[in-house]
C-alpha cells in the first residue's frame, strides 16, 4: 500500500515538474509569446481606427449622453462614458466638440500608453 502511495506522489510531483518546465501551466489570456510594445501599440490603433464616429445623443440638461460608433455594419452605443468590451482596453481620455481622445495602456511591461484622436466631423 505505501508503496502505491509512493507511485502515485512521484507521478504527481514528477507531472508537475514537467508541465512547469515546459510552461503547460501559464495563464489562458496570455499570449505564448511576448508582444513588444511596438506590436502592442500598432494592434490597439488598428482596433480603434476602424470605428468612425456617427452621432452623440444628448439631453439638454447633460445628464444622459450616448454617443455612437460605426464599423463594418455594427453599431457600438457607449452610454454614460461605459465603454464596451469590444473596445477593451480603450477609454475616452477627453470628449471636445470635434473630436475624441482615446488612451489606452499597453502591458505594464511597456509602462507606455496610446493615444488616438477620433474627428468628430469629417
Amino acid at each position: 500500500m505505501k508503496l502505491l502511495l509512493v507511485m502515485v506522489l512521484l507521478l504527481i510531483f514528477n507531472g508537475l515538474y514537467i508541465n512547469t518546465g515546459l510552461g503547460l501551466v501559464r495563464d489562458p489570456f496570455t499570449p505564448f509569446y511576448q508582444m513588444s510594445c511596438d506590436e502592442q501599440a500598432t494592434n490597439l490603433l488598428k482596433q480603434i481606427q476602424v470605428w468612425q464616429f456617427k452621432g452623440l445623443i444628448k439631453n439638454s440638461d447633460a445628464s444622459y449622453e450616448q454617443l455612437w460608433l460605426f464599423s463594418d455594419n455594427q453599431w457600438l452605443a457607449i452610454t454614460a462614458g461605459v465603454i464596451p468590451n469590444v473596445l477593451f482596453p480603450w477609454q475616452i481620455q477627453t470628449l471636445f466638440t470635434d473630436k475624441i481622445v482615446w488612451h489606452a495602456n499597453l502591458a505594464d511591461s511597456c509602462e507606455e500608453s496610446v493615444l488616438w484622436t477620433m474627428p468628430l466631423n469629417k
